[in-house]
């Protein structure tokens, strides 16, 4: 069942977790679906709208044009899966690179302290809007740099050698 304004009314939907901590969707239909996951189909550039609820194989149950639609229940606790999904720390400051471009090891604070991580290719930085950028490591871990100017200078001329 795909979900769309017409023949959903969002508000009945109900979310839970059970025994194993998977999350749960009951439609109003009554169908259950164990081990759902909500995702931001616009994660960065849209964050608050567009939320599609897949099943465990990865097929869309439900699409939301917001969280605001569900009842405030299940508003909090989709929120709280998607924070957990969505682990991307901030980097506030490029500390040391091995090398001048990639491959290379990079050691940086963040918003949760310091850390180290290897960056494969120049293709493992994206250009996010017209100050930002975020970084993946080799292990697929995202890094956001929402503002590469309000980094300092040394920081600044690494990223900007690399996008």
């Amino acid at each position: 069942m795909t979900g769309s304004a017409v023949d959903v009314d969002f508000a009945q939907l109900q979310f839970s977790k059970n025994d194993w901590g998977q999350l749960v969707l009951t439609l109003p239909d009554g169908a259950v679906h164990a081990g759902v996951e909500p995702i931001r189909c616009f994660p960065l550039s849209d964050p608050d709208r567009t939320i599609s609820i897949v099943d465990a194989e990865g097929h869309e149950l439900v699409n939301l044009p917001t969280l605001a639609v569900l009842n405030p229940g299940a508003h909090d606790l989709v929120r709280r899966e998607l924070t957990e999904r969505e682990f991307m720390p901030t980097i506030q400051r490029i500390v040391t690179t091995s090398a001048p471009s990639p491959p290379c090891r990079w050691d940086v604070e963040t918003d949760r302290g310091m850390t180290s991580f290897q960056l494969e290719s120049e293709d493992d930085i994206r250009k996010l809007g017209p100050s930002g950028a975020v970084v993946a490591d080799a292990n697929g871990i995202r890094y956001l740099l929402p503002d590469i100017n309000q980094l300092d200078a040394a920081s600044q001329r690494t990223i900007r050698r690399l996008i």
